[in-house]
């Protein structure tokens, strides 16, 4: 049987700081005291579905685009030691089965190389948005807002290359992530082994949370959170929860 892929999904808390244990624990237990992931702010807000572009913005961690969405990785537990280098010991597991009936699903990688000058991977984006640039500008007349249901036909052109430009940058662009091709397996900025998903606004946690990721000083305060949830009726958590622990690669 092969281990490449995992039915949890992990998000970490320590991006930035993997090293501070006393501010990820923190940064957990407000997590599960809210019971809900929040996604990334964009224009300084959260929620809903907001893209931001930046021509200038570098592909920095990957990202050609700011938007706010919350983040896991396909990892198996067994490979979870290379991720904690990255972002700490502290996070979620979530059920792969249950993130996936609300929209999460793997980003796209393309692929580019920062020692070949002009390669197709490091403009893609850019064509992606000539695309988007071209549609408003022979069709200037779009809405402000719409109301659409799912899969139902055009009304007319207008309403056709609206759709086409709304799916191609909520569905499409917001999903796709950069990785340098010759950064060997061990690189702590190798993103594409991450196998990182995503999702468009919040994420409760009740219905898919199945393990705490902390080191074992940790367990018992974070269990007792999950309890208070359990007897007050606050959140119905579905499924048993258990406590594990990883130790980040040196």
């Amino acid at each position: 049987m092969q281990t490449f892929a995992s039915e949890i999904l992990y998000h970490f808390v320590g991006r930035g700081r993997p090293e501070n244990d006393k501010e990820n624990f923190a940064t957990l237990a407000a997590i599960l005291g809210s019971m809900e992931l929040q996604c990334c702010k964009v224009g300084g807000e959260r929620g809903g579905i907001r893209l931001r572009m930046d021509p200038d913005r570098p592909l920095t961690d990957g990202e050609p685009a700011e938007q706010s969405v919350v983040c896991m990785c396909d990892i198996p537990r067994s490979s979870l030691p290379f991720h904690a280098r990255r972002y700490g010991r502290f996070g979620v597991g979530l059920s792969r089965s249950v993130v996936a009936q609300w929209g999460t699903r793997p980003v796209i990688y393309i692929p580019y190389s920062e020692r070949v000058i002009g390669n197709w991977g490091k403009h893609f984006s850019k064509d992606v948005q000539t695309v988007l640039d071209g549609l408003d500008l022979f069709f200037p007349n779009s809405p402000e807002s719409r109301e659409r249901t799912a899969g139902a036909p055009a009304i007319d052109a207008q309403d056709a290359v609206d759709e086409a430009s709304g799916l191609i940058a909520r569905d499409f662009r917001a999903f796709l992530k950069f990785w340098d091709v010759d950064l060997p397996d061990d690189h702590p900025e190798n993103f594409y082994l991450e196998r990182e998903w995503r999702k468009f606004g919040n994420l409760g946690l009740a219905p898919c949370l199945r393990e705490i990721v902390a080191p074992d000083e940790y367990h018992e305060d974070l269990m007792k959170i999950l309890d208070r949830h359990q007897s007050t009726g606050r959140y119905r958590i579905n499924g048993p929860v258990t406590c594990i622990s990883v130790q980040a690669d040196a």
